[in-house]
């Protein structure tokens, strides 16, 4: 089985996203708590990138109640 490529699974995001009920900005609140960026739109340590979470918010370690993150917020 072939993997798809970046352009396919972009399309597949822009399809998704044009589906959902979720305005912009909900969404891009929903990506903050979930701790995937900060509010300056950064990706987070969570996903790879460089950002820190913002305060409050879950940590590669806790999630906000103090447990392990789930496995959302690991993108699974």
């Amino acid at each position: 089985m072939n993997s798809p490529s970046p352009n396919e699974l972009a399309r597949e995001a822009r399809e998704a996203l044009s589906k959902s009920k979720e305005t912009s900005h909900e969404r891009f609140q929903r990506l903050i708590r979930l701790g995937w960026i900060n509010s300056r739109g950064e990706v987070t340590r969570l996903l790879g990138g460089d950002a820190e979470p913002e305060p409050g918010q879950p940590s590669l370690h806790e999630d906000s109640e103090g447990g392990p993150p789930d496995a959302e917020r690991n993108g699974h």
